[in-house]
């Protein structure tokens, strides 16, 4: 799907109330075998993650900043960066129909560019919020995957968050493609109140990052120390 249409549609649309942005910075031991992984094992992340929606959908977006000291796994890189842009068309609210009470409570039009200096994928599908107990969000898009590195597959991924309390709640997404498996989860602590600043601003935990490719049986497993400011 060509970028143009995308940023075209979302553009022409109102935009709505709600949005919401963060920087986080994660610090890990990546010593596997995977892309993903480091010479030396040490690496640092910040991550800056955007959700908002707008009239007729929603989209989130994301970029992160790696550094690893001695260079990444298969190359001399000490430095890189990647990014997604994921815009969702809503097919209720093009149609005028209210969100569900059931299983699907909404259906979307689903849309992703992921990139690199090295690698570009478009995807396109369809996608879905689901209403499932204990979880105050669940999305589940389905899309193909049109990429330049590797073979083109299909990729299922599932976006979710769950409150465990007051001040504590877990989120995360997992993505299944015909080749690899990723899913990073994480546990998260509001610190915000004992700090003196507005609740849900400041966040400390973990990130538990897995991934696990096909064809090489290799396995990326590494819990991260997090920090989360949300504004």
């Amino acid at each position: 799907m060509k970028r143009a249409f995308i940023i075209s549609a979302l553009l022409t649309a109102q935009l709505s109330a709600f949005s919401t942005t963060n920087i986080q910075y994660l610090y890990g031991n990546f010593e596997g075998p995977t892309f993903l992984d480091t010479q030396s094992g040490n690496k640092q992340t910040v991550t800056i993650e955007h959700y908002r929606t707008f009239e007729y959908g929603d989209l989130f977006t994301f970029a992160d900043y790696v550094h690893a000291p001695k260079g990444l796994r298969f190359t001399d890189k000490k430095n890189d960066l990647y990014g997604e842009f994921s815009p969702r068309l809503s097919l209720n609210k093009i149609a005028d129909i209210a969100p569900s009470e059931g299983l699907v409570k909404e259906w979307y039009t689903a849309f992703q560019y992921n990139g690199s200096s090295t690698y570009h994928a478009w995807l396109y599908g369809i996608g879905s919020d689901l209403n499932i107990p204990g979880f105050s969000v669940f999305g589940l898009n389905l899309y193909r995957k049109i990429q330049d590195v590797g073979i083109d597959t299909y990729q299922l991924s599932a976006n979710y968050y769950v409150p465990l309390g007051e001040r504590w709640h877990f989120e995360g997404f997992s993505d299944w493609t015909t080749r690899d498996f990723l899913s990073q989860n994480q546990l998260l602590f509001d610190l915000a109140p004992n700090i003196g600043i507005s609740k849900g601003k400041l966040e400390i935990g973990t990130e538990w990052h897995y991934y696990h490719e096909n064809s090489y049986h290799s396995d990326n497993d590494v819990f991260q120390a997090m920090i989360k400011y949300v504004w």
